[in-house]
């Protein structure tokens, strides 16, 4: 098999079991706009700003500490970010220096103190000071869980651990990183689990199988998906059309083209009766019924009604809806703190394409100068609570 088919083979594969695995069969991606187009949230107190079609981050006070320089950022996490410039990559720490030079086809955030990169169409990994410590070689890769990362040579998935040694040997057709000790694997088309010592400890007998979440997976059989524990016992029988990962005890399930709720007995908690059910974060779910959206707690509770056009998944106590041509933001009890419409007037939104900072207290706008940072203006000040965090967002959408 040829190196390229091997990985189209195996990404497609991933794609289809994380789809799998959410239960959602992709119906339920990004239901108004990415972040990057409607509102930045801050990590690591690092937030992404876009000036002039080029990115680069704010701290919480909106002064510009890295410039809009990038073709692409993607959020800091653990002290550095992923930035790409020319079709090329690498890592951005906090101060503006970069990880390594910009010579990577592709980066993969850091797993356990180490990244995924690719060149000249290998993967390899490097640590947090940008050292290479495993050398592109791989055809494929995932980044490290439980000490141990899925690699793939010459179309078979194998694992190695953080000084680049195999320990266990490429002899699958596909597998996925070690999740509660056990990992995905397949063989002959069929799926079972592994140990950490390569033991096929669940034999390879699902037609697809999920990673271990809350010390259930979900597996499929035919047309039908049940829920098994990490001894194979069926504690769920196969009679769902998908389940999605466990998260604090509940799941979301699809029977007849609808969605509901069961908790890890095979309850219903709710039946199946949601055109779309996003998976819980945060013990929180968007859902959608006759044409709008609400959100419902892991009690299945609509705590928050369907009466929004369009909503996102709450991202530190907000969530983005939308009504009519409106854009909100919402706390978690449904009040609105806040709301593009009040904040610019409609003859400068027209003009300028501006972006501003939520502090829960101020809105403000903030500019470039000469010096390469931002000067901020007050353009409305109203006391807003937010449950936790701020957040950057597009002024005028």
């Amino acid at each position: 098999m040829k190196t390229t088919n091997a990985k189209t083979i195996l990404f497609s594969l991933f794609l289809i079991i994380s789809t799998f695995l959410k239960g959602q069969e992709l119906k339920t991606t990004s239901y108004i706009f990415s972040n990057e187009t409607i509102g930045l949230y801050f990590f690591d107190n690092m937030a992404r700003v876009n000036i002039g079609g080029k990115y680069g981050f704010i701290d919480r006070q909106g002064l510009l500490q890295i410039p809009c320089q990038y073709d692409m950022v993607q959020n800091f996490q653990g002290g550095v970010a992923i930035v790409r410039e020319n079709d090329k990559y690498s890592f951005i720490r906090k101060d503006g220096t970069l990880l390594s030079s910009l010579i990577f086809d592709s980066c993969e955030p850091f797993s356990e103190g180490y990244a995924l990169v690719s060149i000249h169409g290998k993967y390899g990994f490097i640590d947090k000071e940008g050292k290479v410590v495993v050398k592109p070689q791989f055809d494929f890769g995932m980044g490290f869980t439980d000490g141990k990362a899925m690699v793939v040579k010459n179309g078979k998935n194998g694992y190695i651990n953080t000084n680049g040694d195999v320990v266990i040997d490429f002899k699958y057709e596909f597998s996925l990183p070690f999740a509660e000790n056990y990992a995905v694997v397949m063989n002959n088309g069929k799926f079972g689990y592994i140990d950490h010592n390569g033991n096929e400890v669940i034999p390879c007998k699902y037609d697809i199988a999920s990673s271990y979440h809350e010390g259930l997976a979900t597996v499929k059989m035919g047309e039908l998906t049940g829920v098994i524990d990490q001894k194979d016992n069926m504690v769920i029988k196969l009679q769902y059309q998908n389940i999605g990962s466990f998260e604090n005890g509940v799941a979301v399930m699809m029977k007849e083209d609808k969605y509901g709720i069961i908790d890890r007995d095979g309850r219903e908690i709710i039946t199946a009766k949601y055109d779309l059910l996003d998976d819980f974060k945060d013990n929180i779910a968007a859902f959608k019924i006759n044409g709008k959206y609400g959100f419902i707690n892991s009690n299945g509770k609509e705590f928050i009604p369907a009466i929004f056009d369009k909503a996102n998944a709450f991202n530190q106590g907000m969530a983005a809806v939308r009504q009519k041509d409106n854009l909100y933001y919402i706390d978690t009890k449904g009040k609105v703190i806040y709301s593009s419409k009040y904040v610019l007037p409609s003859n400068l939104a027209e003009t300028q394409n501006v972006s501003g900072y939520i502090d829960g207290r101020e809105r403000i706008n903030f500019t470039l100068d000469n010096t390469n940072r931002s000067k901020v203006q007050i353009l409305f000040t109203k006391d807003y609570k937010f449950d936790k965090g701020n957040v950057l967002t597009g002024i005028s959408d």
